[in-house]
């Protein structure tokens, strides 16, 4: 029996939003779990052993995390309709372009709207968890440094003249009037990266004399296409609770049915199968995940969490290599089971 595509996420994620919008091109159902805003789930932390960013996904007992390995994951899955289709006229796909745009979106881009969210803001119209003490230690906690809630208008400026710059760079590249954003017979992982910031900072109502089609008509009216399409072809997913997503990772056991690939480079030094390690992203929410390694990839690698010994569900949590940071762990050798 082929396991359901569980997805951890809450409203309004915009990483979430990026994994939902892929699910929606390739047409694949699955399945939703809510999670809270803040950091408290007991339930999701049996499966992922500290690791605390949304979103996560769960494919019978094999855990996924950042969205760059959970996009990669559901191409190499699911792989048509692709994430990276080919350019109109071209035989090739520019699988390697879309990663540099996310690293774009995801740094850059994001950075500047991270810094222009409404912490503490006494407008009516923010979201009222964004008001509230505890989201704001929460998400400081993730970040690793205190949120100020008065930002000088200064910072707040410079952030402003960045994400101009970015509507400028996007309006520019969609100036040939090009119905996608690399010029693909539908929309990929390109206008996947690249509508998540627009979409969640029109989605909080942020710096709306910024955000409008009368200034970046081009950009907006590709964001609006992107959209329909998104609904046009995406599937409602199912809703379960999180313990119904534990009973099903019990189900089932790592690499299932031969279909996830254990590859080895033989002559990689720096790292071996069964070496301990702490795992950790490398920019912010960095909360070791403790674990032997099971599968060593070119662009991955699995991870068998130590405490599976004390939580009795055997998963392997996958990460991507870029972005994350592996530390050996010399005193907990021979810990643990392959």
């Amino acid at each position: 029996m082929e396991p359901p595509i569980i997805l951890y996420h809450y409203e309004g994620s915009p990483f979430s939003a990026k994994i939902v919008w892929a699910l929606a091109i390739k047409k694949l159902k699955w399945t939703s779990v809510i999670v809270p805003l803040i950091n408290r789930r007991p339930l999701l932390q049996l499966l992922v052993h500290g690791y605390r960013r949304i979103p996560v996904l769960q494919i019978g007992s094999d855990i996924f995390v950042d969205t760059k390995m959970i996009l990669e994951e559901l191409e190499r899955r699911y792989p048509e309709p692709s994430i990276y289709p080919k350019r109109n006229g071209s035989d090739k796909s520019d699988r390697g372009i879309g990663f540099v745009i996310s690293i774009w979106a995801d740094s850059y881009f994001y950075g500047s709207t991270f810094n222009l969210l409404p912490f503490g803001s006494k407008d009516s119209s923010t979201p009222k968890i964004f008001t509230t003490k505890e989201f704001i230690e929460d998400r400081s906690s993730l970040i690793g440094l205190p949120i100020k809630v008065e930002v000088p208008l200064s910072k707040r400026l410079y952030h402003v003249d960045r994400i101009k710059t970015n509507l400028e760079w996007i309006e520019l590249q969609l100036s040939d009037d090009r119905e996608w954003f690399l010029d693909t017979p539908y929309p990929g992982i390109a206008d996947i990266h690249v509508a998540m910031n627009l979409w969640f900072i029109n989605y909080l109502g942020l710096i709306k004399d910024v955000m409008n089609s009368k200034l970046y008509p081009k950009t907006f009216s590709w964001l609006d296409r992107f959209l329909k399409y998104i609904k046009s072809n995406e599937i409602k997913p199912k809703k379960i609770s999180g313990e119904e997503a534990l009973e099903i990772a019990k189900k089932f056991k790592p690499f299932n049915e031969g279909k996830m690939r254990i590859e080895q480079d033989q002559k990689e030094k720096e790292r071996k199968l069964g070496e301990n390690v702490f795992v950790e992203p490398d920019d912010y929410g960095k909360i070791p995940v403790k674990g032997k390694i099971v599968s060593l990839g070119s662009r991955t690698i699995g991870i068998r969490p130590h405490d599976v010994d004390k939580t009795g569900i055997e998963v392997v949590i996958w990460f991507p290599r870029a972005g994350y940071k592996f530390k050996p762990d010399k005193g907990l050798i021979g810990v643990g089971k392959l």
